[in-house]
């Protein structure tokens, strides 16, 4: 990744680090940080020091802003994520709130602290991870493409909130950055590295801009004022074609501009893709069981895409724009409007094989759709899924990696690709079949000049073939392209009432983890069915007490405890089955088992969602006094294991929009769904967990001595209400018993 390395950056001095996508910025900038041994694999020689100290010893003294943003949230609110640094480094409670405010009123994030992190859009994750990386107050500031996915608006306030920093502190800062005008007047220096991870230049910016300005625009290098390249040629005999045939424009060149989109006759047998003006709603489960409903994001004006056409959707960050391509790739189902492909049909219906052939995704995350092990085997699998035996199929795959420059790349694992040629993998896996739409989340975010051309040339080989494109995008030389430009305004969040929140919102983690446990022995004590009827009647009213609130009423809340109740009917009706057979096929016997079973899972299913994990650790730490590092740690993962879901969803969507089907009435076809997601989810997981790692201890967790916290534990009336209920099935079972 970097050879022959030896540099030395002064204290407060401001450096500008730059290269090919796939140079090993990344990796340098771990290195600087002490963090290439917390979750990879490798050899390295030499040391990093900082002020005379390894690399990582010292808690706080580097903050590091990681390439994916997302991968580095470490806490299920914006407030204490933003404050996990500070109570790693020790800082008194009572300084932590107004510095966890001013650390987001530097970044531009206007969030209610209270604001779930996993509700935050990816411009937004960007904005909260550099929020966190200032608020521990660092020596040392290294960030990795941190105005990547913002809108110029929003980039420009990070990087004057940077500059602020930088300038107040005294802050020694490294910055990866492929487009280099904007942080110019921000840096003294620049370091060039080229594509084997050598130093090919180095001195003050301006003055090597100007004498390597040849060198460095070869290189790929996005130098200021060299404007945007021409856009590869690439044979457009390399794309599938479109089969609903070439492209057949409907407008001059004249009216085809990108200003003002104008409501159209709906549906026409020339065009591949229409929506009407969309409204797409999101429910967000805050941490105390709070379920909101709130508008993602809206299509104001009909979208209306011919083969061979290019829309564009624009807007600030969080505006919606991935939310809008969901919509139109049928993974989300819009509250208003709809959305139509091919032959009048609803992509949100299509099976898995006639939704490939009709449409690819490129996510703003390109690992989302990663399904194998071997770069050329995820080129080529959707062909494959599609029944394509095409002689010469494999040769066009290799010929678009190596148009992509991933040639030399096509036998590794691409999940250990950067994050650009993981970009530029999606982008090739997305066209080789020949999809009539390609849905395309800021497809050149973090390219050189170079793959930037391949990337913009090779979308452009796929229209002329008859592809037509949607992509969302911050990249003004892809918005000056689009036949028709869709403005995107964000919607403001809506707040939970003041008489919305159920009787169980807020109470104490450990109450509720005691109410849980205390469900078990009232199950496994419970002298028959009938008794256990009694007390799953008892359990429920107590529920429905807990769960229910003026804003939500009853309905929702119960309808999702029933989902979450399923798992353990499921298991329930096991126990009951195993119980009838192997116990002289008694009817009282197996209806005993199955009560039992639901009186354990019922209260877990009611209580255990309204769990804080923060506020678990809180508890854990300071109520039982067990180890900080223990504490976190637990805490993290309890928080990243409630995106299991989601995960799951995100997998499931990225077969089936790759042509991986699944028959319901083959046992054998269910069996290998769930085997195949389930290896997905551990693959993610396990993946999660190393960049998680990274992200704590970037953070000052890997040598924090003593930790602080920003909240103090508390224990209420209501706390002690939850257990002493949660004692009555118990007590009911031991009265039944005498």
């Amino acid at each position: 990744m970097l050879r022959d390395l030896d540099l030395a950056i002064e204290a407060g001095e401001r450096v500008l680090l730059v290269g090919p996508s796939g140079s090993g910025k990344s990796t340098l900038l771990r290195a600087l940080a002490g963090l290439l041994e917390t979750a990879d694999a490798g050899e390295r020689t030499g040391s990093v020091t900082i002020d005379g100290a390894v690399a990582g010893e010292r808690p706080g003294a580097v903050g590091l802003v990681l390439q994916e943003p997302g991968a580095g949230v470490v806490a299920s609110t914006v407030e204490r994520d933003i404050a996990f640094g500070p109570e790693n480094v020790g800082m008194p409670r009572a300084a932590m709130p107004e510095l966890v405010t001013s650390a987001l009123a530097q970044v531009g994030l206007d969030l209610p602290l209270s604001t779930p992190t996993d509700a935050l859009s990816g411009g937004q994750t960007q904005r909260l991870a550099l929020a966190g990386a200032l608020a521990l107050e660092p020596t040392v500031l290294l960030l990795d493409e941190p105005t990547a996915m913002l809108a110029a608006a929003d980039a420009a306030v990070v990087r004057a909130s940077v500059d602020a920093a930088v300038r107040e502190q005294g802050l020694t800062l490294v910055v990866v950055e492929h487009v280099l005008g904007p942080w110019i007047d921000l840096v003294d220096r620049l370091i060039v590295l080229d594509a084997s991870g050598v130093i090919v230049a180095d001195g003050p910016v301006r003055e090597t801009l100007a004498a390597r300005h040849t060198q460095l625009v070869g290189m790929g290098v996005w130098v200021p004022g060299a404007g945007a390249p021409d856009p590869l040629p690439v044979d457009p005999a390399l794309v599938g074609a479109p089969h609903l045939g070439p492209p057949h424009p409907r407008q001059s060149s004249e009216e085809n501009t990108r200003s003002a989109v104008r409501p159209r006759r709906m549906f026409s047998s020339l065009d591949c893709l229409e929506a009407t003006p969309l409204t797409v709603t999101r429910r967000t489960a805050t941490v105390d069981g709070i379920v909101t409903e709130r508008v993602a994001a809206q299509l104001e004006e009909p979208l209306r895409l011919a083969p061979g056409e290019l829309a564009a959707l624009v807007g600030r960050s969080g505006s919606g724009k991935s939310t809008i391509l969901h919509a139109l790739a049928g993974f989300l189902v819009p509250a208003k409007g709809t959305v139509r492909v091919g032959d009048d049909e609803d992509p949100a219906r299509l099976a898995p094989g006639e939704l490939a052939r009709r449409l690819a995704w490129i996510p703003q995350w390109a690992s989302s759709t990663i399904v194998t092990g071997r770069v050329l085997d995820e080129v080529l699998l959707t062909s494959r899924q599609l029944g394509d035996d095409t002689p010469g199929l494999e040769d066009r795959a290799r010929g678009l990696l190596e148009t992509l420059g991933l040639g030399r790349l096509a036998d590794a694992d691409p999940r250990h690709l950067s994050g650009g040629e993981m970009r530029r993998l999606a982008i090739v896996s997305a066209i080789l079949h020949g999809p009539d739409i390609v849905l395309a989340d800021e497809p050149t975010v973090g390219q050189d000049r170079h793959t930037w051309a391949a990337i913009v040339g090779l979308l452009a080989a796929y229209r002329a073939q008859g592809g037509a494109i949607v992509t969302a995008t911050h990249d003004h030389a892809v918005i000056d392209r689009a036949h028709q430009v869709h403005h995107l305004d964000g919607q403001p969040r809506e707040a939970p009432g003041p008489h919305g929140l159920p009787w169980l919102s807020g109470r104490n983690p450990l109450a509720l983890l005691a109410g849980a446990a205390l469900a078990v022995p009232a199950g496994v004590a419970s002298p028959g069915w009938r008794a256990s009827i009694v007390l799953l009647v008892l359990q429920f009213v107590l529920a429905v007490a807990g769960l229910t609130s003026r804003r939500a009423g009853l309905f929702r809340p119960l309808r999702a405890l029933a989902i979450r109740l399923l798992p353990g009917v499921l298991a329930a009706l096991s126990v009951a089955w195993s119980t009838w057979l192997l116990g002289g096929r008694s009817l009282d016997l197996a209806a005993t088992g199955f009560t039992r079973v639901l009186l354990i899972v019922l209260p877990s299913a009611v209580l255990l969602p309204f769990i804080d994990t923060d506020r678990l650790g809180d508890e854990l730490a300071q109520r039982l006094r067990l180890p900080d590092r223990f504490v976190v740690a637990v805490a993290a993962a309890l928080h990243r294991m409630q995106s299991f879901g989601d995960i799951w969803t995100e997998i499931a969507r990225a077969r089936k929009v790759r042509g991986i089907g699944i028959s319901w009435r083959r046992t054998q076809s269910v069996v290998q769904h769930v085997i195949a997601l389930t290896i997905g989810l551990l693959v993610r997981s396990l993946r999660s967990a190393a960049e998680l790692a990274v992200a704590m201890d970037a953070r000052g967790f890997a040598t924090a001595h003593r930790r602080s916290w920003l909240r103090p534990v508390a224990w209420r009336v209501r706390d002690s209400v939850v257990v002493v209920a949660s004692t009555l099935p118990l007590l009911l079972t031991l009265l039944f018993r005498r």
